[in-house]
């Protein structure tokens, strides 16, 4: 007899229908509908105005009677004036039911009208779901089209079954899920819980705030992060605070900007050389800070220098070995060429070594090199 089920899933059943009704071809739909009613009301409203004019003219018969009858003969004379005046009656109430009768009657839409409605209808997902739009406004278009809804909620079935009621008279059936009992809809997704177990061992609650934010992250209500939020939320599910940022798993690793004072270079620079390769440096998660290795060979090959005589640029050395200079740079990624950086006017450039036996042999152009 009695029935108990989660209102909130069901209502996002009801909305999934609702704007699905109200799509550009629903709504072309609804339009024609609307027109078919115009066309009916047109035919009901000429059906009054002949009504009107058929007691315009019993009122205009009986006037002429009355005006020919002679004045001496006054017992025809006294029933003609009664009958022009039930006539007039009749023309006066007829008029009035008329009058009311249109005024409820649905005008047909313009090309204007209809254009409006069919651009409302592309962003009426987006509006159904602003913040600025009150309940109020919602249930309004849900009467509109929904009559009634019913629903059968079995006591042990995991969903619910819900038969839409149309206002045209068609029903459509759904299922949503039941819900389960002690159970909040506010519940932080797994895997941010996760996350937030990962970075609470190295970062502190304000670093992980702003990390989130950068990630798009959002708490289970739609908020962003704070380091209040992510405090209570590490208290809810047990996770303790790490050192607050400063631990490291060794000596050389270092931010991005520390590194960039380490070798004297711009902080881009440092996550450049981490994405090609040149230094070695990992991101717990996306929009982490990043903890780049810099160790005493790297500074020693990547610092800038005052001068490296008999050195090779980037371009040169690419010429001297026939390669190009991305793969110039990937050999001095895997150690195979030695490399420094060298101050040239007020720029730091690439000098790079270039094995003797490479040196000696004179680079062959392409005809040539196609020829031998």
């Amino acid at each position: 007899m009695c029935q108990d089920f989660a209102g909130r899933l069901l209502e996002r059943g009801v909305e999934e229908l609702v704007l699905e009704a109200l799509q550009p071809v629903g709504m072309e739909a609804m339009m024609e509908a609307a027109a078919d009613h115009a066309r009916a009301c047109e035919a009901e409203r000429a059906h009054w105005q002949q009504r009107v004019e058929r007691a315009r003219y019993e009122v205009d018969l009986a006037r002429r009677q009355y005006e020919a009858v002679d004045p001496a003969n006054r017992l025809v004379g006294r029933e003609l004036e009664r009958r022009f005046e039930n006539a007039l009656q009749g023309l006066e109430e007829i008029e009035s039911r008329t009058k009311a009768q249109i005024e409820t009657m649905d005008r047909p839409l313009t090309e204007e009208e209809q254009q409006t409605l069919k651009s409302y209808a592309e962003q009426l997902p987006r509006l159904w779901h602003a913040p600025t739009t009150p309940a109020q406004e919602r249930k309004r278009i849900v009467r509109c089209l929904i009559e009634t809804v019913v629903v059968n909620a079995p006591k042990d079935a995991a969903k619910i079954q819900a038969e839409v009621h149309w206002i045209g008279g068609q029903a459509t059936t759904i299922e949503v899920l039941r819900g389960r009992k002690g159970v909040n809809r506010y519940v932080a997704d797994p895997e941010l819980v996760e996350l937030i177990r990962q970075m609470a061992a190295e970062f502190s609650d304000a670093q992980m705030a702003r990390i989130l934010n950068r990630k798009g992250l959002r708490t289970a209500k739609g908020l962003v992060f704070t380091a209040y939020r992510v405090s209570n939320l590490r208290h809810s599910y047990g996770i303790e605070s790490g050192t607050a940022g400063q631990k490291q798993q060794s000596k050389d690793i270092h931010t991005a900007d520390e590194a960039a004072r380490l070798l004297g270079i711009h902080r881009s620079t440092v996550t450049r050389w981490v994405e090609v390769g040149l230094l070695r440096g990992s991101q717990m998660t996306p929009g982490a800070p990043w903890r780049v290795r810099v160790t005493e060979e790297d500074r020693r090959r990547l610092s800038v220098a005052d001068s490296a005589d008999g050195w090779r640029p980037l371009k040169g050395a690419a010429q001297m070995l026939g390669v190009s200079q991305q793969t110039v740079l990937q050999r001095i990624k895997a150690g195979e060429l030695q490399a420094v950086r060298v101050h040239v006017r007020r720029r730091s450039a690439w000098r790079i070594l270039v094995p003797e036996k490479t040196q000696d042999q004179t680079p062959l152009l392409l005809f040539e090199r196609s020829n031998s």
